[in-house]
């Protein structure tokens, strides 16, 4: 019986030694409780100190069971928590345990020792909270985002996050702020309530290594592969960089008065480097620039002088008149005397440009969208042949020679087109009529080409067909324009 004793002894002991002391009072309380009024009677003659006393004692006893609950629960309940969730338990919500505890014990004294009634506590209490709580609303509202940044823990301490334009390592969390630490050593303080209504990022979730984005303008005469190399060279000679095993990556942004705005996305291994690295890929930007003969545009203004009234850049138009093997071969002043004629106008979609069959008169240039290209069988049925891409020119043969057209064309969507009709044609023949004999061999090239004809004659012989197609082409440009012969 003794040896149990001393065991008993021993563990409320230890016990004690971890609860702390206000177990050994509690205990006392306890004990002494059967004989208080004795007690009390004896030391205090006077019945106002006897009740006084009695309240003191009971105050304590309360008070001393609310410490005990809340030290069981940071000593026992808590790791147990901790321990099953594979978490610790946050601070903010330990706190907030530990406060109901006290406003319980607070309104059971104010009950059981002082005999007040529930329901006038309640309906006091209530009309002192709402007045409280309208003063200091803005400190309940950072309190109870504190609770939900505590229990949903989107950011630990350590964490890099940025928040309100600002970023910063987390170095603490209260029940009304989160205190940042950026990397300029200067403190943040940051209102729960703002953390929990904006859209914060978090560099360390959900590891260290995150993107950065560099927005780099490069003229527009650099092409993608070399922009591509100039870009991601930058970052592939930071050894660190390099070895790690997602890559870089290289787009185009935007374009803008300056040139073509290039995005560099790359990875940095931790929010605290971000300066260091990020200035090591700026310069090497610059230094593959210079090594490449190039540099760093500046905004350009550019003026335009338009010929047309309608609109119609003169240059554009030369530029896709040459691009046609019909007229490749006029020089500088013909193209312009044929684009100053031009008329622009928007053809809509699914309303046919083109119909197969139909005379025609004048050819057509493609400044933006896409035309569909389709030519009836011998059923009557139409079949898809092709496409036309924005800087084709049709219709030279009907512009010419005044034949029909070949195939219907249809805007595959909202397309701006050219035309350059009849009597911008006649007007230039009139001044330089010996182009229709060049003209006129050109069309002969190309409609044999397109009739195949893949005959095996001998040079002679073709050389002569070509001659006798090229004369028949020129008399039907004569007639088309009422040329002498």
């Amino acid at each position: 019986m003794g040896e149990w004793m001393s065991a008993a002894s021993f563990a409320l002991g230890r016990l004690s030694w971890r609860l702390g002391p206000p177990v050994i009072l509690i205990v006392l309380l306890a004990v002494t409780h059967l004989r208080w009024g004795e007690w009390i009677a004896a030391f205090a003659a006077s019945p106002v100190l006897r009740d006084g006393i009695t309240n003191l004692l009971e105050i304590l006893r309360w008070a001393a069971a609310a410490w005990l609950l809340n030290r069981l629960a940071s000593v026992f309940l808590w790791p147990l928590v901790a321990r099953r969730s594979g978490t610790a338990v946050p601070k903010m919500a330990a706190d907030l345990v530990a406060l109901l505890v006290w406003l319980g014990t607070g309104l059971t004294v104010a009950v059981v020792v002082f005999d007040q009634s529930p329901t006038a506590l309640l309906a006091t209490s209530t009309v002192a909270l709402g007045v409280v709580g309208f003063a200091v609303r803005e400190l309940i509202s950072d309190f109870f985002a504190g609770i939900s940044l505590s229990m949903e823990r989107p950011f630990a301490i350590g964490d890099w996050i940025e928040v309100d334009n600002v970023a910063g390592k987390v170095v603490d969390m209260t029940w009304r702020a989160v205190r940042l630490i950026t990397t300029d050593d200067v403190t943040i303080i940051v209102p729960n309530g703002n953390i929990a209504a904006e859209t914060f990022r978090n560099y360390s979730r959900p590891d260290n290594w995150f993107r950065d984005e560099i927005k780099v303008p490069l003229p527009f005469e650099v092409t993608t592969h070399q922009g591509s190399r100039i870009l991601l060279s930058a970052v592939t000679q930071i050894p660190e960089l390099a070895a790690f095993h997602k890559k870089p990556s290289v787009s185009i942004d935007t374009y803008d008065d300056r040139g073509v705005v290039w995005r560099l996305l790359y990875w940095v291994p931790d929010f605290s480097r971000l300066s260091p690295i990020r200035f090591a890929v700026h310069a090497n930007i610059l230094r593959n620039l210079h090594m490449s003969g190039l540099r760093v545009p500046v905004p350009i203004e550019e003026i335009r002088v338009m010929r047309s009234s309608l609109g119609v850049e003169v240059s554009s138009i030369q530029r896709m008149l040459k691009t046609s093997p019909v007229f490749s071969a006029l020089d500088d002043d013909d193209l312009a005397a044929l684009a100053q004629g031009a008329e622009q106008r928007i053809a809509p979609f699914g309303k046919p440009i083109l119909h197969q069959g139909e005379p025609g008169s004048s050819l057509f240039l493609l400044n933006e969208g896409l035309l569909s290209v389709s030519v009836a069988g011998a059923d009557g049925v139409m079949t898809q042949v092709g496409q036309i891409a924005p800087g084709h020119v049709f219709g030279e043969m009907s512009l010419l020679t005044g034949a029909p057209r070949g195939a219907t064309v249809v805007p595959a969507l909202d397309s701006l087109i050219t035309e350059i009709g009849k009597d911008c044609m006649a007007q230039l023949l009139d001044n330089r009529p010996q182009l229709a004999e060049s003209l006129s061999r050109i069309l002969a090239e190309r409609q044999g080409q397109n009739n195949a004809r893949m005959a095996v004659e001998s040079l002679e012989s073709n050389q002569a067909d070509d001659q006798g197609a090229a004369r028949a082409m020129l008399g039907r440009i004569r007639s088309f324009f009422n040329m002498p012969g």
